[in-house]
C-alpha cells in the first residue's frame, strides 16, 4: 500500500461491517495501537477478570467537547469498577485515542519506535478520522483465536468478540451524575464544571474562546458595536451548546462510533447465537453465550439487543 493512500473494507473479514481509513503511515501506527490494546485485554483475561467495552462519545460533535467526553468516561469507569469490584477490567477506549493525553502519548511512543512523524503525517495526510478509530475497535472488539486467556476457545467461535463479557453503552443518566457531583442542579453543576475547566484548562478555554471581544463594560446609554454584538452572541451561543448537550444529548444515542459499536455487539451476538450446537455436552454458542449488554446503568432489553441502529463511520 503507497505511503498516505486510503485503504477501505471489512477489518474483520467475517463481521459484516465496513470503514475507510489512512493507509500508508496512520496505518501502521493503528497497528501498533490494536497490538497494544490487544495485550491489555489478554492480561485482564489472563488474570481471570471480566472484560467490558464502555462505549463512550469521543469526539466533540453536537456541542460536545472531547475533553469533557474524556473526563465523563473516566468518571463512568470509576462508578462501574465501584459497584462491580475487583473481578471487573474495563476497556475504555478512551484512554487510547488521540483526543486524551494518554492516548496522544501511546501513539508518539509507538511513532519514536517506528521513526514515523506524526507532526509531518497530520499536515501531509490530515489528522486520523472515525474510520481509523473504528477499524481498530472493530479489530480489539471481534478478533480472537483458539485461546483466550485459560480457556480453550472452540476455531468454529474464531473471531466472534470471546475476550469480551460485556459492552456498556453510556446514557444521559451515566452523564448527569457527574455533573450533578459539581452543582445541585445540572445547569449549576455543568456551568461550574465550564467556569473550572476555562480557568485551568487552556485548551478548553482556547475552543470556548470568541477571539476579538473587547470586554470593557458599557458606558450607561452607549449602543453596543455590531461587530461585537455578534462576537458575543457567538461567544453566548457556544455556551448554551455545551449546556445543551451535557443537559440532554451526551451519550451514545448522539455518536458516530457508539452506533457502530452497538451495530458491532449486534453482529456477533447473531453469529454466536448462528452457531448453536452441542459440543462434548456442552452447548457451544447459542443464546446463552451471547455477550451481555447494558445502558445507562440497565441490561439492554431482549428485543433491543437484536435491532440495529443507523451507523455511524461505516460505509
Amino acid at each position: 500500500m503507497a505511503r498516505g493512500s486510503n485503504a477501505r473494507g471489512r477489518p474483520v473479514a467475517d463481521l459484516d461491517i465496513r470503514f475507510e481509513w489512512h493507509g500508508g503511515d496512520w496505518e501502521r501506527l493503528f497497528d501498533a495501537q490494536i497490538e497494544l490494546v490487544k495485550s491489555d485485554v489478554a492480561r485482564a483475561k489472563a488474570e481471570d477478570r471480566l472484560v467490558v467495552y464502555l462505549s463512550c462519545p469521543i469526539s466533540a460533535r453536537g456541542g460536545g467537547y472531547s475533553g469533557t467526553n474524556v473526563d465523563v468516561a473516566q468518571a463512568i469507569q470509576r462508578r462501574l469498577l465501584e459497584r462491580w469490584g475487583e473481578g471487573v477490567w474495563i476497556l475504555n477506549p478512551a484512554q487510547y485515542q488521540m483526543e486524551s493525553r494518554a492516548g496522544t502519548g501511546l501513539m508518539n511512543m509507538h511513532a519514536r519506535r517506528l521513526g514515523i512523524d506524526i507532526e509531518a503525517l497530520v499536515r501531509d495526510h490530515g489528522p486520523p478520522g472515525g474510520g481509523d478509530y473504528m477499524r481498530m475497535w472493530t479489530k480489539v472488539l471481534a478478533e480472537n483465536g483458539e485461546q483466550v486467556g485459560r480457556h480453550a476457545v472452540d476455531p468454529r467461535l474464531a473471531d466472534t468478540g470471546q475476550y469480551f463479557d460485556a459492552y456498556y453503552f453510556i446514557g444521559p443518566t451515566d452523564v448527569q451524575k457527574m455533573f450533578l457531583g459539581e452543582g445541585e442542579t445540572l445547569t449549576a453543576g455543568i456551568s461550574e464544571y465550564f467556569a473550572r475547566k476555562t480557568a485551568v484548562d487552556p485548551d478548553f478555554c482556547d475552543y470556548y474562546s470568541v477571539s476579538g471581544i473587547a470586554w470593557e463594560p458599557l458606558v450607561p446609554g452607549a449602543v453596543m458595536d455590531v461587530d461585537q454584538a455578534r462576537l458575543r452572541n457567538e461567544w453566548q451561543r457556544r455556551r448554551n451548546d455545551f449546556l445543551r448537550f451535557y443537559l440532554f444529548r451526551a451519550g451514545a444515542n448522539y455518536s458516530l462510533g457508539c452506533h457502530d459499536e452497538w451495530n458491532i455487539f449486534l453482529g456477533l451476538n447473531a453469529r454466536r447465537r448462528a452457531i448453536l450446537e452441542k459440543a462434548d455436552g456442552r452447548e457451544l454458542g447459542g443464546i446463552g453465550e451471547q455477550i451481555a449488554g447494558f445502558f445507562d446503568g440497565r441490561q439492554i432489553d431482549p428485543a433491543s439487543t437484536e435491532i440495529g441502529v443507523s451507523g455511524g463511520y461505516a460505509i
